[in-house]
């Protein structure tokens, strides 16, 4: 009995040790919340919003959101390593393409993989907003030969006296007044929790009581990613 037990627990002994390796090398490199195949399905096929705003009381169109890159802020107290961790969590996030500097905050531009429309790029906002590691989402636009990115502060002028008529619109916007930057003009910050991003937030603002003029205050990029068409994949969808 003993001669034929030997086998027998080598064997059993093998198969623990493979099946320990099998388990090692299964281990994810990282947890990986939503990929471009994913936010497709998510996005689904309806149309993009096409986006405006106005300057000297004219419409501007911006158009559809740039569909290579969006821009980002970060949760206060995050190290470079949690921040990076973050960003490769996200299988429609190519990499971290530099950062700028706006009055209350520091965005991150965050490349895309190559192939998201203007539709999925949106979703793929949405998603990101829900991480509680990110505190603002914005996109950008094209505009000529760069881009306009949307920072997360409006410039707003107001009428002599109604500082609390623009104190209490922000409240309602979910906004926060900052300061004053020259006379009657002041800057507003939103987050991700606010009802909208700096655009949408001086739309909301045109025509309001005691307010002239809202705009965002963009972010000015003449650095425009673009597709990697090597081998045919620029605009694949994987």
């Amino acid at each position: 009995m003993r001669r034929k037990s030997l086998p027998i627990l080598a064997f059993l002994a093998v198969i623990m040790v493979l099946s320990s390796c099998r388990h090692d090398g299964a281990s994810p490199i990282r947890n990986v919340k939503a990929g471009p195949t994913l936010l497709r399905a998510q996005a689904g096929n309806g149309s993009c919003d096409n986006y405006t705003y106005f300057y000297n009381n004219e419409e501007r169109n911006l158009g559809n959101v740039f569909t290579k890159q969006v821009l980002v802020a970060f949760a206060s107290g995050m190290s470079a390593e949690q921040e990076a961790e973050v960003v490769a969590a996200y299988g429609f996030v190519k990499g971290q393409r530099g950062q700028v500097g706006s009055n209350s905050a520091l965005l991150h531009n965050l490349e895309l993989v190559d192939g998201l429309n203007c539709r999925q790029v949106e979703k793929a906002m949405e998603l990101l907003a829900q991480d509680p590691a990110v505190a603002y989402v914005a996109p950008y636009f094209m505009n000529g030969d760069g881009l306009l990115g949307i920072s997360n502060e409006a410039i707003v002028t107001i009428e002599a006296g109604a500082e609390d008529a623009l104190t209490a619109l922000a409240a309602e916007y979910g906004a926060e007044v900052l300061m004053p930057l020259s006379g009657q003009t002041y800057l507003v910050r939103v987050d991700k929790n606010a009802s909208g991003n700096a655009l949408e937030l001086a739309n909301f603002l045109k025509g309001k009581a005691g307010i002239t003029h809202a705009e965002p205050d963009f972010i000015v990029s003449a650095e425009v990613p673009v597709a990697d068409r090597r081998n045919g994949i620029g605009n694949r969808l994987d």
